[in-house]
C-alpha cells in the first residue's frame, strides 16, 4: 500500500501536498534551486554517462521514442504537452517507489507553500493519500471545525468529490476541489467501516479555520491531572505547548497526559523543541541520511520537565507523533497507553525546482533516541488498551469520559506514578 501524508487543515488544507504532516518541513529549500551541474552533457559520450548516473538510460529513451512514434502515427486524439510532461515526472517518483515522495507542478507548489500560514478556508481535516485504493484516508478531524461538526471521522475514505471518483480525478485535483471560498460547500462521499461498505454523503460549508495544534484541560474527575492534546506539530506547536503546560501548572496540575491519538506528525523543528523541553540530556532523534557520512543526531540539554507523564497513542499516531511517543518511552519518563502506532519512520524534504514546481523526496530514515526505527512497524505501547469495538470508528475527541477506556487507563497509570513522587506547584518558563 502506498500512501502520502499531507495535512488538509481546512479546505482539506495543505492541499497540494506539503510534507507538513509527513514528519518534517524544515528543509523546504525555497531558495535552494539546483544549479546547472558541471556534469551536464556536452557530447554523446557524456550524455550516456550522465543519463546512466540518473537512472535514465539510452535504452529507456529509445523505448520512450518507440512509444512516441506509435502515438504520433495512430493515436486518434491530440496529446496535451503540459499534462504529458507532468505525468512523466510523476511517474519518475512512482517508479522510484518513494512511498511519500511527490512531484508537484508550479501551481500546486505555490498553493502548498502559501497554505502554510496556519489559517485556511476549508473543512478541517488531515489526510493520507492511499494510492492503492485510489482514495483519500482521513487520519484526523480537528476539533471545532466544519468537518468535526458534520461528523467526518478518522478512518473515513474520501472516495468521491463533487460526484466524481478520486481515482479518476487524481489526488491533486480532488484536493483542489475540496477547497473553495468561505461559505461555499464541499460536497464529497466517504466510505466507512472495516470493509468500507458504508457510504456517507457530506455537504460541508467551508469556513476560515485557524490552526490550533495544542489544547489542554483538567481531567474532570482528577483536578490535579492535565490532559494536553497535541493534534499535529507545526511552527506554532512548541509555543502553544509551553503555554498549555504553564496554564495547567497554574491551575494546579501535578501530572500530565499527552494525547497524541490521531496526531499525523509534522515539523522536525517543532518536535525537537518540545522533546528538548521534556527530555533529560541525550539524543532526541537519530537521522540516517543516504550514506553513513551524513548520519547525524539532535540532542537535548540537561534541563527537562520532571513531572509524572503518560502518553496516549493509537493507530493514527504517525511520524512525528510516533517519535514523540517513542522518545518519552526510550527515556522511561512516560509510559505509553493505547494501541500500536501507524509506522512511519521516514523523513521528507520539500525542494523547489528551476521549473517553478517542487518535489517532496524521502531523504532519510529517522530513529528514536535509543530504540530501532519503527517504519512499517509502529511503536508498541507499554499498556495496550483497545477502545470498545462499537466506539472504534468514533472520533476520539468526541468520546465521553465513560466511553474513553484508553483515557481511563492513562489516568490510572498516571495516578500510580504520581503516588510515587510529589512535585511542588510552579510555572515553567
Amino acid at each position: 500500500m502506498k500512501k502520502r501524508i499531507t495535512c488538509i487543515l481546512a479546505a482539506v488544507v495543505l492541499c497540494a501536498v506539503t510534507a507538513v504532516i509527513t514528519f518534517q518541513l524544515t528543509t523546504i529549500g525555497m531558495a535552494d534551486k539546483p544549479s546547472d551541474s558541471s556534469d551536464a552533457p556536452t557530447s554523446s559520450e557524456s550524455l550516456s554517462r550522465y543519463l546512466d548516473d540518473t537512472y535514465i538510460t539510452e535504452d529507456l529513451l529509445e523505448k520512450l521514442s518507440e512509444l512516441a512514434r506509435v502515438y504520433n502515427l495512430y493515436y486518434v486524439d491530440p496529446i496535451d504537452k503540459d499534462y504529458f510532461e507532468e505525468m512523466l515526472l510523476k511517474a519518475f517518483v512512482a517508479g522510484a517507489k518513494d512511498q511519500f515522495g511527490v512531484y508537484y507542478n508550479s501551481e500546486d507548489f505555490k498553493s502548498a507553500m502559501s497554505d502554510m500560514s496556519g489559517e485556511y478556508y476549508g473543512i478541517g481535516v488531515s489526510v493520507l493519500y492511499d494510492s492503492a485504493k485510489g482514495m483519500i484516508e482521513v487520519i484526523s478531524v480537528f476539533p471545532n471545525t466544519p468537518a468535526y461538526e458534520a461528523g467526518v471521522l478518522p478512518g473515513d475514505y474520501i472516495a468521491y468529490v463533487g460526484g466524481e471518483a478520486v481515482s479518476e480525478l487524481g489526488y491533486y485535483e480532488a484536493i483542489d476541489r475540496m477547497r473553495g471560498a468561505e461559505g461555499t460547500k464541499a460536497d464529497f462521499t466517504v466510505l466507512r467501516g472495516d470493509t468500507l461498505s458504508e457510504r456517507v454523503e457530506f455537504s460541508v460549508e467551508r469556513r476560515k479555520v485557524t490552526e490550533v495544534t495544542v489544547e489542554w484541560k483538567l481531567y474532570e474527575r482528577e483536578k490535579n491531572i492535565a490532559i494536553i492534546s497535541i493534534y499535529s506539530f507545526d511552527g506554532k506547536t512548541a509555543e502553544q505547548f509551553r503555554s498549555a503546560i504553564n496554564s495547567a501548572l497554574s491551575a494546579g496540575a501535578k501530572g500530565f497526559i499527552f494525547d497524541v491519538r490521531n496526531n499525523p506528525g509534522g515539523s522536525l523543528d517543532a518536535i525537537c523543541e518540545i522533546l528538548d523541553f521534556l527530555l533529560p540530556e541525550g539524543p532526541i532523534i537519530r537521522i540516517d541520511y543516504k550514506g553513513e557520512a551524513n548520519d547525524t543526531s539532535i540532542n537535548s540539554d540537561a534541563n527537562f520537565f520532571d513531572y509524572p507523564m503518560v502518553v496516549l497513542c493509537n493507530q493514527y499516531t504517525a511520524s512525528a507523533g510516533e517519535l514523540f511517543s517513542s522518545a518519552l518511552q526510550d527515556y522511561a519518563v512516560a509510559k505509553l497507553v493505547g494501541v500500536q502506532t501507524y509506522g512511519k519512520g521516514t523523513m521528507q524534504t520539500v525542494l523547489s525546482l528551476p521549473s517553478g514546481g517542487g518535489i517532496s523526496v524521502t531523504c532519510a530514515y529517522y530513529l528514536p533516541p535509543k530504540s530501532p526505527n519503527y517504519h512499517g512497524v509502529g511503536v508498541k505501547p507499554d499498556l495496550v488498551v483497545e477502545l470498545p469495538e462499537e466506539l472504534r470508528n468514533l472520533n476520539v475527541h468526541k468520546l465521553t469520559a465513560e466511553q474513553d477506556t484508553q483515557m481511563q487507563a492513562a489516568v490510572v497509570t498516571l495516578i500510580e506514578e504520581m503516588a510515587r513522587r510529589e512535585k511542588p506547584d510552579g510555572i515553567v518558563t
